[in-house]
């Protein structure tokens, strides 16, 4: 499946119009940002029938105040929506620490009883991480910055495990006249609402 994922730089966009199976949005980032778009996005992109995911930026500080925040944020459309943490150098002064990034993921867990993905680039996938927590992985990597819409065989495809694979952060769609993060989902519709809902719940 192809899909995009969206920040405050894509404010106001359609998610009606572009053309996405799935779309994933910024909620919040550390332990007070709000996306200031996300609520109308994210029930937007609800509305028109896609897969939907959050995700929360992490920044380092306090693990349990950043999952709580995030939680908060997420709470009206859970069950609904998969649940991501994105984890950058930039802005984290927790980067490099991943038993940080693992107390972010346990607490999300517990709280919610959700499935959690991790974002990241593929040469510093924490992939301990996602192993421990049984976590979706949604593993950044590029050819180039060249403007490109959806590819049916991102360059270096299957060299990794990936659940989600983002191949480019120039993506080019129509309904859109900006640049957008593009993604291709190896997974079944199911199986996103199931990490949506809880596949430990499911038959």
């Amino acid at each position: 499946m192809n899909g995009i994922d969206i920040s405050s730089y894509q404010s106001g966009i359609n998610l009606s119009v572009v053309p996405a199976d799935f779309v994933i949005v910024k909620l919040t980032e550390g332990m007070g940002y709000v996306n200031p778009d996300c609520t109308r996005a994210v029930n937007q992109a609800l509305a028109a029938g896609r897969l939907v995911g959050g995700y929360m930026y992490v920044s380092g500080g306090n693990a349990i105040a950043e999952a709580d925040h995030f939680i908060a944020v997420a709470r009206p459309w859970l069950g609904r929506i998969t649940l991501w943490v994105d984890w950058e150098s930039g802005g984290n002064s927790a980067w490099g620490n991943t038993a940080y990034l693992d107390a972010v993921v346990k607490r999300i867990k517990a709280v919610t009883g959700r499935t959690v993905g991790i974002y990241a680039s593929s040469g510093v996938f924490p992939r301990a991480v996602a192993n421990a927590n049984g976590s979706p992985t949604w593993v950044a990597q590029y050819a180039s910055m060249a403007p490109t819409g959806y590819q049916s065989n991102p360059w270096n495809e299957g060299a990794y495990q990936a659940n989600i694979r983002q191949y480019s952060s120039a993506g080019r769609l129509n309904g859109w006249g900006g640049s957008l993060d593009i993604n291709k989902y190896y997974g079944t519709r199911e199986q996103w609402l199931a990490w949506a809902g809880n596949e430990e719940d499911m038959p």
